[in-house]
């Protein structure tokens, strides 16, 4: 395959897809928060709040390990604009920190 970071033949992990999900929308609703730094301090302790209260202790390494992973396939431009890109990245970072 052309891209370096390309697995088109993994396999997701079934038991994990719920935590993902909650953990992909705390990440969303922080990402898209409005009213300026403030509400987006705000958006980023709810979302480490809803990681620590939702996502369980014996899945939270494997949570952060799938943000990880999308993290690191991102493409620009293919996917999303540079700056949108960054913007993404770091709110994932955000919660991988949490998890970890």
């Amino acid at each position: 395959f052309g891209a370096e970071l390309a697995d088109p033949y993994a396999q997701s992990d079934q038991k994990l897809i719920p935590s993902v999900e909650t953990a992909l929308k705390s990440v969303c609703v922080a990402l898209l928060a409005q009213g300026g730094p403030s509400a987006h301090d705000a958006a980023l302790n709810e979302m480490k709040d809803n990681l620590q209260t939702q996502i369980s202790k014996d899945q939270a390494r494997d949570v952060a390990s799938s943000l990880a992973y999308l993290r690191d396939r991102i493409g620009v431009p293919r996917d999303l604009p540079l700056a949108s890109a960054r913007q993404l990245r770091a709110h994932l970072n955000a919660a991988i920190d949490v998890l970890h």
